[in-house]
């Protein structure tokens, strides 16, 4: 197997940082500006995101299904990552553009269509991309290089979006409770979403013809033969346990993104200078777990290493509120508070950075594992289950976020520093313990993945053996016909 060149690695990673930069900027600004700035209910701007997953349910494996069995000139995935930066930017730029006095449920139907726009769109880069990956890289370790190059790169997207989005509305006249800020940012990470995802789609055309190709006799695509294929998956105890896991994952990760915003301007009463530098502990963090994770896989295997980036993040989101709760955490304007929360949140990037690669590079294992048993390679139904949990994320914690909001009668509008204590108190319990449990309960269906570096290498080995001898037999045939 052949090393992946740095330019490889560095032109696959690029389009993560598109993909993450909307992400990101979706989960921290929708929620603040559709209730806080346009005054829709929590609920129903929950209920507009959750609604989205309905079509990613349908969309996420069908992408996945088509793009597995594509036939193009150039190969089974580039068409779409050439298909969707158009439209994805676009959509998002219409999520915070809606009519001067949209309101109520007419307001809510503007959200839910861009929102299940945006993410369909989203589905024709995000599955056909993380499927390439898998095809790339092959081997146990390189994997997960391939697949650290990927999260770094979506980390440098994220943390670049958070600081110049927060910086924006540090200037802008009115900053976030004024909806005019809100068109600029979201045209200028929709522009940076189109040129990052058309960069990695032809920077890694070279690689095209090193890919897998669908075979000529392919079953006929069909939803019959979708749902069949999306079984067969699920037959896999792998597969599940991951699956189970980054659903639970999804509640912790969905609740966290989408209270950041008010986390920090409402529950710590962090201006907008001091915000957009939260990302300060994010180098570091993103370096260390860049280096750590393939050695962490190689050392104690990717469950444990994705055990453990779990178990970090999960103490780096929520440790500074539950200590603030128990009245152990310095108050608000303390001097010491700011840095103490940047190092939380290095330690957060860190761990989550840790906890995206190991995720990625084992459900890659587990398409190896398929095709072993059944002699297809299917990256794309693998990840369009990936890609569909990771849009659950966002879908579950805008409606978990939305529903609790109205429960503590968070107020709309609101101004830093005007809250009642007790509705901070409750904020507090929401944020902290109860966002934390879901990903407690995902640590038990990954202590029962089993796939490490010997048996990957068995697997591998199989699989070569097979394909092989089939080249040998497929010799053999045409020996035969060419001496008759």
């Amino acid at each position: 197997m052949t090393a992946l060149r740095t330019r490889t690695k560095l032109a696959y990673g690029i389009g993560a940082t598109a993909e993450s930069g909307i992400s990101m900027a979706f989960n921290a600004f929708n929620f603040l500006f559709y209730t806080t700035v346009l005054g829709l209910s929590g609920t129903l701007a929950g209920l507009a995101v959750t609604i989205a997953l309905a079509f990613d349910a349908v969309s996420d494996p069908l992408i996945g299904g088509i793009s597995d069995r594509w036939r193009s000139p150039l190969g089974r995935r580039h068409p779409f990552l050439y298909a969707a930066p158009l439209p994805m930017g676009l959509f998002f730029i219409g999520i915070y553009a809606p009519p001067d006095g949209l309101s109520g449920w007419g307001l809510f139907a503007w959200f839910t269509t861009f929102t299940i726009l945006l993410r369909t769109a989203q589905t024709f880069y995000h599955v056909p991309h993380l499927a390439l990956g898998a095809e790339i890289a092959t081997g146990y370790r390189e994997r997960s290089v391939l697949m650290s190059w990927n999260t770094a790169c979506g980390i440098v997207g994220t943390f670049g979006v958070y600081y110049l989005a927060w910086t924006w509305f540090g200037v802008v006249e009115g900053g976030t409770s004024e909806r005019t800020g809100y068109v600029t940012m979201a045209a200028a990470v929709g522009a940076f979403a189109i040129l990052a995802v058309f960069a990695s789609a032809h920077f890694t055309r070279d690689q095209i013809p090193r890919l897998s190709k669908a075979p000529p006799d392919v079953r006929g695509f069909g939803l019959g033969s979708l749902g069949g294929e999306i079984r067969d998956c699920l037959r896999i105890a792998n597969f599940r346990n991951l699956v189970y896991g980054i659903l639970f994952l999804s509640a912790t990760l969905g609740l966290h993104e989408t209270l950041t915003s008010h986390i920090n301007l409402f529950y710590f009463e962090l201006p907008p200078d001091q915000i957009r530098l939260m990302v300060m502990g994010a180098p570091p963090g993103l370096l260390i777990a860049s280096l750590l994770t393939p050695r962490l896989h190689s050392t104690f295997g990717k469950r444990n290493g994705l055990i453990a980036g779990i178990l970090g993040m999960v103490v780096a989101v929520s440790v500074p509120i539950i200590l603030r709760l128990l009245g152990l955490f310095p108050e608000n304007h303390a001097p010491s508070l700011f840095p103490l929360l940047v190092a939380f949140k290095g330690l957060s990037y860190c761990m989550s950075t840790v906890m995206v690669i190991s995720i990625a590079s084992t459900i890659a294992d587990v398409t190896d594992e398929h095709e072993l048993i059944t002699g297809r390679r299917q990256e794309g139904v693998f990840f369009a289950a990936r890609a569909f949990f990771g849009k659950l994320t966002s879908g579950l914690g805008h409606l978990l976020a939305g529903i609790g909001i109205d429960l503590i009668a968070f107020p709309v509008s609101a101004a830093p520093g005007t809250i009642a204590p007790e509705v901070l108190h409750d904020f507090g319990l929401l944020a902290g313990p109860v966002t934390a449990a879901p990903a407690l309960i995902a640590i038990y269906f990954y202590l029962r993945y089993d796939i490490d570096e010997s048996r990957h290498a068995e697997i591998r080995a199989e699989i070569d053996r097979r394909s092989a001898a089939t080249a040998t037999e497929a010799n053999a045939a045409v020996a035969r016909t060419r001496a008759r």
